[in-house]
């Protein structure tokens, strides 16, 4: 544990060398903005995109990002070699990747609260954006591993959104029915969006939220185990 812990103070030192962490609070600095000029209702409609928008798609792309940094530094294979398992490699950067994801729903969080004094169930929106900034960053790193350069992670960053996020955000405007929800919960991006609204605006349905964290965590052990795991390790000897 005490190892893991080092990595992880390791990994957010190296997004603050890489600018990622800056980047990521000017982005959160954008959405308060915004909240100055939304009203409260307006704020707690759009609150819970903007989160997502942090938890999903920052995720994936801010991992990418440091991914390709670090592999042009040859950071990965420097640490293959040190007495660490590529497992708690991986953790270090999950775990990074998820501490992101929520300094960026506190800080949202906070600023519905001190700007609109509007309150909500931070536990469920915390355990939510850590399940899903989880899932994403293990397809986050399939991308990655999977692509041979930044340029060609932003396209199949696209690809993936153009699939699987466009249609979650076509439903947050109303533009797709809401009887065809539970088929697009197997979109990882719609269970992740359907979570955290759920937890901003407290408009719960059981099942579906169950299903919704069963199916992310499973995904994301799935994708580990049997996507990230092995290409991590090929793509750390290759260097």
């Amino acid at each position: 544990m005490k190892t893991l812990r080092r990595l992880i103070a390791g990994e957010l030192q190296r997004l603050m060398r890489y600018k990622i962490v800056p980047v990521s609070l000017a982005t959160a600095g954008l959405w308060i903005v915004l909240f100055w000029f939304l009203s409260p209702s307006e704020a707690v409609e759009i609150a819970p995109l903007l989160i997502f928008v942090d938890a999903v798609v920052m995720s994936i792309l801010l991992l990418g990002a440091a991914h390709h940094l670090e592999k042009q530094e040859g950071t990965i294979k420097t640490m293959m070699v040190m007495p660490i398992s590529p497992a708690q490699i991986l953790a270090s950067k999950t775990a990074a990747s998820m501490v992101l994801a929520l300094e960026s729903a506190v800080v949202t969080a906070a600023a519905l609260f001190f700007i609109h004094k509007v309150t909500f169930n931070y536990l469920a929106l915390i355990v939510f954006v850590a399940v899903a900034a989880a899932a994403h960053a293990a397809i986050g790193f399939v991308l990655s591993l999977k692509s041979k350069d930044f340029t060609t992670m932003l396209v199949a960053l696209m690809g993936y959104m153009f699939i699987f996020t466009i249609p979650s955000l076509l439903f947050s405007f109303g533009a797709i029915a809401e009887k065809y929800e539970w088929l697009l919960m197997l979109s990882p991006s719609h269970s992740a969006s359907h979570l955290i609204t759920a937890a901003v605006r407290g408009e719960y349905k059981g099942a579906m939220a169950a299903a919704g964290c069963i199916y992310l965590v499973v995904l994301a052990a799935a994708l580990f185990r049997l996507a990230v795991y092995p290409a991590f390790k090929a793509n750390a000897v290759r260097g």
